[in-house]
């Protein structure tokens, strides 16, 4: 979260230290004037002499005393998101969250602890948003004597993170909020705080464009001349954007091939991917691209380049999914390759929206 003037939101730091090796952790919170959100995060730092690594570290910390919750999660699956979970919190460790990667469709970062006659309009509600997009965790144990104690951050599981003397680690925020008017108001606090002071983009505010997809009609099977009647019919039907999905580069025909090549396919653009956009133009719409850049195909003249850009262990045959396996974006050239070749894509073509996949979750 961020503010546009110092008087907006003030944060107090809380320094704890351990004097044996030398490692401060700061725990920030952070208060807003207009929103009722308090933002947690921790930061790490290594004033020791010798590395360190660290294995788990949470973003926040909270404890209730003779709480009787329920919980509320927000499971589901691709295109089916967000499915409202809620549940009477029992004794135990319970833990909501993923290990997919992402902060996934199958388990959104979020949980609220609520009051069990809590509804939409009435009672005490506990809102908790975790704004990190990688694998995460909540975890929530409630004791002998009743009393809850949740946890929220990065996923321990394979977290590993070497922290050089001199240095230090910052984690997600977490979005907390409290109201005692039910479901309805937390949502909106959530909404308001992320809209406005979550997202940076210019259009933010601005309504999102009606746009029309050529997967579902074509997946694979395209050309130039079998795309331009869906760009007439969706000028014809009032529609304001024409997206190109998967397939225009390389010699992709199928998904077996070429992610990590970002170039146009010639055999279905012959006269180049500028001259479909400006078709698409010309009838007014917008025009899109899909990107999946973080992937890599074996077949591709990425990897035959640079085989070392994808991410393995050691000596063991790397584990592909969709027929397709990540790039290492832990190396600058890696970075430094798709920032260039994304950006000349959309330099020389005239592109309006990115359409950014990530399908490997």
């Amino acid at each position: 979260a961020y503010v546009e003037s110092e008087s907006e939101a003030n944060t107090l730091i809380v320094t704890l230290e351990d004097e044996k090796s030398g490692v401060l952790f700061d725990l920030l919170y952070t208060i807003y004037r207009d929103y009722p959100i308090i933002t947690r995060s921790v930061k790490v730092k290594n004033l020791g002499q010798e590395n360190v690594n660290l294995e788990k570290v949470a973003s926040m910390q909270i404890d209730f005393s003779q709480r009787d919750f329920d919980v509320i999660s927000l499971p589901g699956a691709h295109v089916n998101e967000r499915h409202l979970e809620r549940q009477k919190l029992g004794y135990g460790i319970q833990t909501f969250g993923s290990i997919r990667g992402t902060s996934s469709h199958q388990m959104n970062p979020f949980v609220a602890l609520v009051d069990s006659n809590t509804d939409e309009f009435n009672g005490a509600a506990y809102g908790f948003a975790l704004v990190y997009s990688g694998n995460h965790a909540f975890e929530i144990e409630k004791d002998q004597l009743d009393q809850v104690r949740l946890l929220v951050g990065i996923n321990s599981y394979n977290f590993n993170w070497q922290l050089p003397a001199g240095e230090s680690f910052q984690t997600p925020e977490v979005l907390m909020t409290y109201t005692n008017n039910g479901l309805n108001a937390m949502s909106k606090a959530f909404h308001n705080i992320i809209r406005d002071r979550i997202t940076r983009s210019k259009y933010k505010y601005k309504e999102r464009p009606i746009l029309v997809n050529n997967w579902e009609a074509t997946y694979f099977d395209f050309d130039e001349d079998k795309l331009k009647p869906i760009v007439d019919e969706a000028k014809e039907l009032g529609i304001e954007m024409f997206v190109l999905d998967d397939g225009w580069f390389g010699h992709r025909d199928d998904d077996n091939s070429s992610l990590g090549d970002w170039n146009v396919y010639k055999k279905k653009f012959p006269q180049g991917l500028k001259h479909f956009a400006d078709y698409v133009h010309s009838k007014d719409l917008k025009f899109g691209i899909w990107f999946e850049p973080e992937m890599i195909s074996m077949d591709s003249e990425l990897y035959r380049n640079h085989p070392e850009y994808l991410m393995q262990v050691p000596g063991r045959q790397p584990s592909p999914s969709r027929n397709q396996y990540i790039l290492d974006m832990t190396r600058k050239d890696v970075r430094d390759d798709i920032v260039d070749q994304v950006s000349t894509i959309i330099a020389d073509n005239d592109i309006d929206y990115v359409k950014w996949d990530m399908n490997r979750n």
